[in-house]
């Protein structure tokens, strides 16, 4: 099962894990820097300790069966730390029905599609999925999440649960705009394996959230306003995604039906926040 080979793979406690993403940040800034046999030698090391940050896995460790993690229960909420999150609200207006947009969304294989930061998003179940993300200088960082509030045409929240390298939870809301079309609201909190040190590195590798979030939004838009489809593809390469966003005479696949509905607003949205300012291209 995917969660239990995540599991196994971590074996850096999350203090081990800040530790490793800053001092690797910063070692791969000063080798890159200073050039030469000593500097590349330097930032090759960084590049080490800042996966070894990002992923929660070190190769020496496993060589000598060693961990440090902490012990969590696999299934459980991911719990974000607020105060070493980073927070992320966007928003785009859409000149397409809600519930077209809903459709899409709800099936988050669809999402990698446009936004590219995403490898894959494997659908596990009607609730849960396994999200796979490109992080800090090429590695993959992955997690399972699962849907906790929903209601069909109007939003979606999720939340990571463990074993996470990320913890994060969102929710997407789909309100009719007035004279027709969809302001789309994004909300995000996530928590970098470095805290917001990790998010200004990962702003370094134009790989921070908010850039990811924003770019996607735009790209969403762009391309359902001039009619591609989005065909699922759960295992879906970046290549193959290539291909298919240059064919614009595939047939989209029948949304699912939601399975849960709601008669509250998203659980995970903060009550009181005003909706993100519109992002305009």
């Amino acid at each position: 099962m995917i969660r239990h080979r995540m599991s196994e793979r971590r074996n850096v406690g999350s203090g081990e894990r800040v530790l490793s993403a800053v001092a690797g940040s910063l070692l791969t800034l000063w080798g890159l820097k200073r050039r030469g046999g000593l500097g590349f030698g330097a930032a090759a090391l960084g590049a080490e300790l800042v996966y070894r940050g990002a992923s929660g896995h070190c190769k020496a460790y496993s060589a000598l069966g060693l961990s440090t993690k902490e012990a969590v229960r696999d299934g459980q909420p991911a719990e974000v730390d607020h105060d070493h999150s980073v927070d992320v609200r966007h928003s785009v207006f859409i000149s397409r029905p809600r519930e077209e947009l809903y459709a899409i969304w709800r099936d988050f294989s669809k999402l990698p599609q446009f936004m590219t930061h995403l490898e894959r998003v494997d659908v596990l179940s009607p609730t849960k999925s396994h999200w796979v993300t490109k992080g800090p200088a090429g590695f993959s960082v992955e997690w399972d999440a699962e849907i906790v509030d929903e209601r069909e045409g109007e939003w979606i929240a999720w939340r990571s649960i463990e074993p996470a390298e990320v913890p994060n939870n969102g929710t997407v809301m789909f309100r009719e705009a007035h004279g027709g079309g969809t302001e789309v609201f994004v909300t995000l909190e996530a928590q970098p394996p470095a805290g917001k040190f990790g998010d200004m590195v990962a702003r370094m590798f134009g790989r921070s959230p908010d850039r990811q979030v924003r770019m996607g939004l735009e790209r969403f838009k762009r391309m359902i306003e001039s009619g591609h489809s989005f065909p699922s593809a759960p295992s879906m390469s970046a290549g193959d995604r290539e291909v298919e966003l240059s064919n614009a005479g595939l047939s989209d696949v029948a949304p699912r039906e939601a399975t849960m509905s709601a008669r509250r607003g998203p659980s995970i949205a903060r009550k009181g926040d005003e909706p993100p300012a519109m992002t305009t291209e």
